[in-house]
């Protein structure tokens, strides 16, 4: 039993005087237990794991606070713990601002905005408020944009997760009652099942990576392909390069281009305006969506280039997914596929695109584009560098593919890939899993 007694100290000298005095003890029944725990689980809205985020744990105390970082299984604790004492609980994350983020959450953000199709949950109203001001408007599309085209490395009023509490019931109609921590007052006992919602500030569409062993849907294996008229240019000549499209009903698209002996002028067309393009020496991005498709076999848009150099616009323009990664959406499931160009001729550009699936455990598929048939090297190295494998193979014009299995790479976690031809080169990742 708890309570207050009253016991009696006494003291005593070197020649045997005494005295004592009533001493106010305060007994607290700990049920058997010296030390207490708080432990819990961070999952997102989807029921993914989350990964590395570092909860804090915080008292009066003043060995507090103390951190405990989630593992793959999204789970915290703090052990041995002092009983009888109040505790905070919060957890934060503040890496990879892009992971689950492109232009198809803008296009989902702006149907919100508009009324055409309204988030479906409280978490996703979190997460698409990026400027972190409780509210959606354009204001949070400009935001998130940057961060897609590589203006920003980081948001700047706004962590890259949100850790909320599990236990509330948030609704559309009211989603910012949220609490990033949650209490415990005179802790007596376990406390288990102390969680949390992570939302990702950005994701929208439920795409984000959570955690290293998290299988991730297999993307399509479709290619949307830009088309342009090819063309000779002399130094400081002024050309315009017009992009249309196939007959896919096109809402939105994002990549990064290089700019070989080209600057940038202007982007125009479709409503187009700066904020959809940033320029970074002789590479620019682009991301643009559209509450409706753009015109089948039309004007997607067209680029104003002025050459510094003398050349062939095919040899000096080129989509890859260096700085934005390049992907489109098209139809009315907003089918995320691959992003390249070709000249109207009909000769296909240089392209390395992701593997599928990815992540994998046995084996997956690496698809490029060659504009002439050629040798290209494949070349994997981990994380350090080291090369791993190496795959040679005679490609012909156009659309190619190799199959990579576990057993040629002998490694796990992430790896980098390089596709090397005779005149080009392109690197992309992958990751490989138990």
């Amino acid at each position: 039993a708890s309570g207050f007694a009253q016991i009696p100290i006494y003291v005593w000298d070197a020649n045997g005087n005494n005295d004592f005095c009533l001493v106010n003890l305060r007994i607290i029944d700990n049920m058997g237990v010296g030390e207490g725990r708080i432990a819990g689980q961070i999952m997102t809205e989807e029921g993914e794991e989350v990964e590395g985020v570092m909860t804090e744990l915080m008292s009066d105390s003043p060995e507090y606070p103390q951190y405990n970082m989630t593992n793959t299984n999204g789970e915290y604790a703090f052990n041995e713990i002092p009983m009888s004492s109040d505790y905070t609980v919060s957890g934060s994350k503040t890496d990879d601002y892009l992971n689950g983020v492109s232009t198809l959450d803008l296009l989902l953000i702006q149907r919100h905005i508009l009324g055409q199709e309204q988030l479906s949950s409280a978490y996703k109203m979190i997460a698409a408020d990026v400027n972190n001001d409780k509210d959606i408007s354009a204001v949070d599309m400009i935001e998130l944009r940057k961060l897609i085209l590589g203006v920003y490395s980081e948001l700047p009023s706004n962590d890259s997760w949100k850790v909320v509490d599990a236990s509330e019931n948030l609704t559309t109609a009211n989603p910012w009652a949220y609490s990033e921590s949650l209490g415990i007052n005179d802790l007596h006992s376990e406390m288990a099942g102390q969680d949390f919602i992570g939302v990702k500030i950005g994701d929208v569409d439920g795409s984000v990576r959570a955690n290293f062993n998290q299988n991730v849907s297999e993307k399509s294996s479709n290619v949307l392909e830009l088309t342009y008229a090819d063309g000779e240019v002399k130094t400081g000549e002024v050309v315009e390069v017009v992009m249309t499209s196939g007959d896919d009903a096109l809402f939105g698209f994002q990549f990064t281009m290089d700019l070989n002996g080209m600057e940038l002028v202007e982007v125009i067309g479709n409503n187009i305006t700066e904020g959809n393009v940033a320029v970074f020496g002789e590479k620019m991005t682009m991301s643009y969506n559209s509450l409706d498709a753009l015109n089948k076999n039309g004007e997607i848009f067209t680029m104003v280039l002025k050459a510094t150099e003398s050349g062939q616009v095919s040899d000096m323009i080129g989509i890859n997914s260096g700085i934005t990664k390049a992907e489109a959406y098209v139809g009315e499931s907003l089918e995320v596929v691959d992003l390249n160009m070709r000249n109207a001729d009909g000769e296909a550009m240089f392209a390395l695109y992701q593997n599928q699936p990815n992540p994998f455990t046995e084996y997956t598929v690496i698809g490029y584009d060659l504009p002439e048939n050629g040798e290209v090297t494949i070349s994997f190295y981990d994380v350090t560098g080291r090369v791993l494998s190496v795959i040679e193979k005679d490609s012909e014009k156009g659309y190619n593919e190799v199959r990579v299995n576990r057993s040629d790479l002998g490694a796990n976690g992430m790896i980098y890939y390089k596709l090397e031809s005779k005149e080009h080169t392109a690197t992309q990742h992958m990751m490989l899993i138990e």
